[in-house]
């Protein structure tokens, strides 16, 4: 099983965890399968792990067509969207199930004292269980947990 670290910005990190958005859009595909492990890095000014979810599938299709088929699930309007993928020939939507907050966030200082070579995606970055695990007996992570 794959670990996939996406960024998402606050307004569509809460609009996942509300219900509102279950499919993470993209403008390039990740290398992963069903079953995969999401988590939800929400950028600036939150800087913090927010979340967790699975992969159910992933979407490629005509910006077009995605819009068409999925607004609904997609947590944006039309004029950002269209915006977003401008000048794009495929968009890539991450379907998302199993979707939970995290109790308690863990802050982007306390992630880089497991991983200090850490640096919040651009889009997404990968990890395994086994990475995690390591950090975790390195450096006790949970140490780095906010409210």
């Amino acid at each position: 099983m794959k670990i996939l670290i996406v960024s998402i910005k606050p307004e569509f990190a809460e609009k996942i965890f509300n219900g509102q958005k279950s499919i993470e859009l993209r403008k390039s595909a990740p290398n992963v399968s069903p079953g995969d492990m999401m988590v939800i890095y929400c950028t600036d000014p939150v800087k913090a792990v927010v979340g967790i979810c699975q992969v159910k599938e992933i979407l490629r299709m005509k910006p077009s067509r995605m819009w068409k088929t999925h607004n609904c699930l997609l947590g944006i309007d039309k004029k950002r969207y269209e915006q977003y993928f401008e000048n794009v020939d495929t968009a890539i939507g991450i379907v998302l199930t199993s979707i939970s907050r995290l109790d308690r966030t863990i802050s982007l200082s306390a992630i880089k004292e497991a991983f200090p070579m850490f640096h919040p995606p651009q889009t997404f970055r990968y990890f395994t269980k086994s990475q995690i695990f390591k950090a975790y007996l390195r450096n006790d992570i949970a140490s780095g947990f906010t409210n």
